[in-house]
């Protein structure tokens, strides 16, 4: 019976184990670091002092249970003191990186479960903090949009002038973000990023956003769908900023969706009316980051010019078309790559009028839809 009992309180003493290793890897995630190292980090901090514990108490079994309860315990009590309405967040953002392995809807998971586990730790002394950005429910003066028509929906806002809170959906997870016709990309923070189910890899690409703390380098992910009302966008490029987010709204709307659709700003009703556009838009701010293009001019005897144009596609996502500027001296032309597979590439031969001059040539990526 002992052995049972014993059984019961080590596979119980797992748990909070695991949360601790998941809030000091999501700690880590949440402020750009990543990779093997973080998580390696995260569970030497949680084992070595509870292996220390243990020979305090003769290695005995019941002494492991008494180790295992007593520092993750300890760990997950203090951190709130240092990082104030972040543990649950990080809780969940931890579950998610071990659960990415088995899918974005896993992960997903995984980090909803996460956030349950460290609502407890929401708050400090007396719950005197925030609740943590991945936690936060719409606010009552956001509420939910309200569809018009089938290629238009009325989005109420809070606020005025340029911060204007909007309701936007990721699948099932509804986030408030402030929508901001200055922002080209649209940003989220890392909680939020964990709590629609996206991980963030180690070599995502960068951009450089301008904040309101001046420049500063920011990873971007590539998140599926979004809606605004009940009209959506594929393929979204997001960019992980911190400092987008704040006790209202979890980050920015920018160009990248608004520019998709007609928008009309009706102050009376304190709405942000979506029309759907007849023709396709052009999604040239959400491939570009994605798509590596090179050229090479080939300049024969009898004066043709040959110019070979290759994308490399390093996003999970098909880029449908592709139109590429080729500048020789005061000439221009142009070049379309068609179908570029993910992860993958395409290549595209242009034949420039002979005598044209392109010992020097400039590339430029002109327009783009996945």
């Amino acid at each position: 019976m002992s052995r049972i009992l014993l059984a019961v309180f080590l596979g119980l003493a797992v748990l909070p184990v695991g949360a601790s290793v998941a809030a000091l890897t999501g700690l880590g995630v949440m402020r750009g670091l990543g990779g093997l190292h973080v998580v390696l980090a995260a569970t030497l901090v949680t084992l070595l002092p509870i292996a220390g514990l243990w020979s305090l108490f003769g290695r005995k079994p019941g002494g492991l249970v008494v180790a295992m309860l007593v520092w993750p315990i300890l760990l997950l009590t203090g951190l709130p003191g240092y990082f104030p309405g972040e543990v649950p967040g990080a809780i969940g953002t931890g579950f998610s990186v071990f659960a990415s392995p088995g899918g974005r809807d896993f992960s997903r998971s995984a980090a909803l479960l996460g956030e349950r586990v460290g609502e407890p730790m929401g708050h400090t002394l007396q719950g005197a903090t925030p609740a943590p950005e991945a936690e936060r429910a719409v606010p009552d003066c956001v509420p939910s949009a309200v569809p018009t028509t089938g290629d238009q929906a009325a989005l109420p806002y809070e606020g005025s002038g340029h911060s204007m809170a909007i309701p936007v959906q990721f699948g099932d997870v509804e986030l408030p973000m402030l929508f901001d016709t200055g922002a080209s990309v649209t940003t989220l923070n890392r909680a939020s990023l964990a709590r629609i189910g996206i991980r963030v890899p180690s070599d995502a690409p960068e951009i450089t956003l301008r904040t309101a703390n001046g420049e500063r380098t920011a990873k971007l992910v590539l998140v599926p769908r979004l809606w605004v009302g009940g009209l959506l966008v594929e393929g979204v490029t997001v960019g992980i900023c911190e400092e987008c987010a704040d006790d209202r709204t979890m980050g920015l709307l920018g160009l990248n969706v608004s520019s998709q659709f007609l928008v009309t700003v009706d102050t009376l009703r304190k709405e942000v009316v979506f029309q759907a556009r007849d023709a396709l838009g052009d999604r040239l701010i959400d491939v570009s980051p994605w798509l590596r293009v090179q050229a090479r001019a080939t300049i024969y005897p009898d004066t043709r010019v040959e110019v070979e144009v290759t994308g490399e596609n390093v996003a999970p996502r098909t880029i449908t078309e592709a139109v590429v500027g080729l500048s020789c001296g005061d000439d221009r032309f142009l070049a379309r790559l068609t179908n570029v597979p993910p992860e993958g590439s395409a290549t595209t031969t242009v034949n420039l009028p002979r005598g044209t001059d392109c010992s020097a040539y400039k590339v430029t990526l002109d327009s783009a839809r996945w």
